[in-house]
């Protein structure tokens, strides 16, 4: 079990921050960087048409057997390059995603660590290799190398400048007090969890009542969706990246705000996100302590088979029966074989969480924070095995050439592949939630 503590930071070389507030350089400034990488984007180019001409020369000669799979994106990634002093290391890919929809995809999460390893070397920063790293001014190029897919990371200068920042629990329940929300109710233990709808002011009322094994945890998904003004106060998650969840139809596209507000105590179960996606934990106030499961351990966690999550567009769910902070050493015994990291989650803290990674937040004070998910080029073939294999659609229905496209054109095709019934039953599954919590006579 590894703690990860706070260390000084170094400033990284690469530019394109992952920070919210978004400041468009001047004419002057563009004009300046421009002619600082000119000499770069010359060689590039120059390197780039010397391998097509090569390939050319070597097809005229009857040697193209070695460029038969060869595609666009494998031509770049031989180029992409990164010189540190007088080495020069060749940036590694996501290569072990590249799975043809029609087989059965698994992660692989060591060649994800060697990825990881290799692109460390790349940047003058020092990386905690057996814990979770706290980041500022990180650029969206290092993000995407080192720990996008692969390895948890904190990220400190997102969410002070989110409106969302100011929320405060004095704010909502005066505004919403008569307003119903989702919450958990433990009396007993995790296993005896309860879910309702209730108004927001008896959580006010009765949430400094928690105790070791009775709290309260608000785990609305429509609460911030619904109220578009609130929506409105969260600001990018991570500036600059792609979402290939805005590719869903809007019927089964996941909601991507979650208000989870804990009283002292109370904690989410042991589990990996829906989809397997990227996910995301923003604190506004209070304090969050982390348990993160690195993947290969589900012999360990006595993970739950065959349950469903019953989204708007349905995908198996993972979850453990074990609660890692009050673990049953006798009904759970390989339980102590697992490894995970620790870590402490403080306001104003951004916690991004790859694919694969079961966790578990417990809520060491009275808590509000906000949860999100993204699907990019670096998750986004996990995330459609798990949309394929529940039966969304048929892998054989997938024709051939679609695993040849862009990952972006391919999340398009499989979505347009969704049957009518699937999109209405998507529809369907919102609106009798919103009922649900709506009816007051419940």
């Amino acid at each position: 079990m590894i703690s990860a503590k706070k260390r000084n930071q170094k400033k990284p070389r690469s530019s394109g921050m992952l920070s919210a507030p978004m400041i468009r350089p001047s004419c002057k400034s563009e004009k300046a960087f421009a002619l600082q990488n000119s000499s770069s984007l010359t060689s590039n180019l120059f390197c780039c048409l010397s391998v097509l001409c090569f390939a050319v020369v070597l097809n005229v000669f009857g040697l193209s057997i070695f460029f038969n799979n060869w595609r666009w994106d494998d031509v770049l990634m031989w180029m992409n390059v990164k010189r540190t002093g007088e080495e020069t290391y060749m940036r590694m890919t996501a290569a072990y995603l590249d799975v043809p929809l029609r087989e059965p995809f698994h992660l692989d999460f060591e060649a994800a660590l060697k990825v990881r390893e290799n692109n460390m070397r790349l940047y003058n920063y020092s990386y905690n290799r057996s814990g979770v790293d706290r980041r500022k001014n990180l650029s969206l190029e290092e993000y995407r190398d080192v720990y996008d897919g692969k390895w948890p990371v904190i990220i400190q200068d997102i969410v002070p400048f989110w409106r969302a920042s100011s929320w405060s629990r004095e704010i909502f329940c005066e505004i919403y007090g008569q307003e119903r929300v989702v919450m958990k109710g433990v009396h007993d233990g995790l296993d005896k969890a309860s879910t309702v709808a209730l108004p927001l002011e008896l959580f006010c009322l009765h949430s400094n009542e928690s105790r070791r094994n009775s709290w309260t945890y608000i785990e609305d998904e429509l609460f911030i969706p619904t109220r578009p003004w609130l929506r409105k106060d969260i600001g990018p998650m991570v500036s600059g990246d792609e979402d290939f969840f805005q590719l869903f139809p809007k019927e089964v596209r996941p909601w991507d705000s979650m208000l989870l507000w804990g009283t002292r105590f109370s904690r989410s179960s042991l589990h990996i996100d829906p989809y397997n996606w990227t996910g995301t934990n923003a604190v506004i106030s209070g304090l969050k302590h982390w348990k993160l499961f690195p993947p290969g351990q589900d012999q360990f966690l006595n993970v739950l088979s065959n349950r469903k999550s019953e989204f708007p567009l349905n995908c198996y769910k993972y979850n453990s029966p074990v609660d890692a902070y009050e673990v049953d050493d006798q009904g759970f015994p390989d339980f102590k074989k697992a490894r995970y990291l620790e870590i402490d989650q403080y306001p104003g803290e951004l916690l991004l969480l790859p694919s694969g990674w079961f966790h578990q937040a417990y809520n060491m004070e009275e808590t509000m924070a906000i949860s999100s998910q993204f699907m990019n080029i670096n998750n986004y073939r996990i995330i459609l095995e798990e949309i394929i294999k529940i039966g969304n659609i048929q892998r054989s229905d997938i024709a051939p050439e679609v695993s040849k496209l862009a990952p972006e054109e391919q999340v398009k095709a499989v979505m347009s592949m969704l049957p009518k019934h699937i999109i209405e039953r998507g529809q369907q599954i919102t609106k009798d939630i919103l009922e649900q919590v709506l009816n007051t006579d419940g």
